[in-house]
């Protein structure tokens, strides 16, 4: 980013936001608890939906050992028409030219990251993200662990370099308040029934 544009909000300004989701539909979580899995899984896809709604960009990168995975299991509608990159396994994806390019050329100084592993490439593109000048959140609720104790661990250090945890929800909430358009006001807040999986009035 050769000039970064500084929202005036305290808020999540949608304008400013980027999501990247990375490796959202992994079918193996090994030792993540089933209802981690589900709930991991309905906020990722609820995120990119909401991004539709409030015109957010959304990149989705998927580790290259999880790239038959993609092609044989199909991400949802909410994501499909969304950037995709392939980063190599055991690497960083911040290390990978062509997404960071495509990142800057957004001109959005906010990130909202999500997937796997929360303690490994989304708090490694989260700290490089960081030092780079952008302005990190990871959705705690979107971001599966590997174990209690690794969680505790990538939050501290997450916190430690600047970025912040935050919910699906809460950043829905900021997209909605944000927002002048009531239509949109109103198509995002209709998410959240979905985020909890509760049924909205009279469904």
């Amino acid at each position: 980013m050769n000039q970064r544009r500084i929202s005036n909000s305290p808020l999540l300004d949608p304008s400013f936001c980027t999501v990247v989701l990375i490796s959202p539909d992994a079918v193996d979580y090994g030792p993540a608890d089933p209802s981690t899995h589900a709930a991991c899984k309905r906020a990722t896809e609820v995120i990119a939906r909401a991004a539709e709604i409030a015109g957010v960009p959304v990149f989705i990168l998927s580790a290259r050992h999880l790239e038959q995975e993609f092609s044989s299991n199909p991400a949802p509608s909410s994501m499909r028409a969304h950037v995709q990159f392939v980063f190599e396994q055991h690497t960083s994806p911040w290390s990978l030219k062509t997404f960071v390019e495509a990142l800057s050329a957004q001109d959005r100084t906010i990130l909202i990251l999500a997937g796997l592993w929360l303690e490994h490439e989304i708090l490694a593109t989260a700290l490089n993200a960081l030092v780079d000048g952008y302005d990190v959140y990871v959705l705690l609720d979107a971001s599966a662990p590997r174990s209690p104790l690794a969680s505790t661990a990538a939050r501290e250090r997450l916190s430690q370099g600047g970025g912040t945890p935050i919910t699906t929800s809460q950043v829905i909430n900021e997209w909605a308040f944000e927002t002048t358009d009531a239509s949109m006001r109103a198509a995002l807040m209709a998410l959240l029934p979905v985020l909890l999986d509760v049924k909205p009035p009279g469904a």
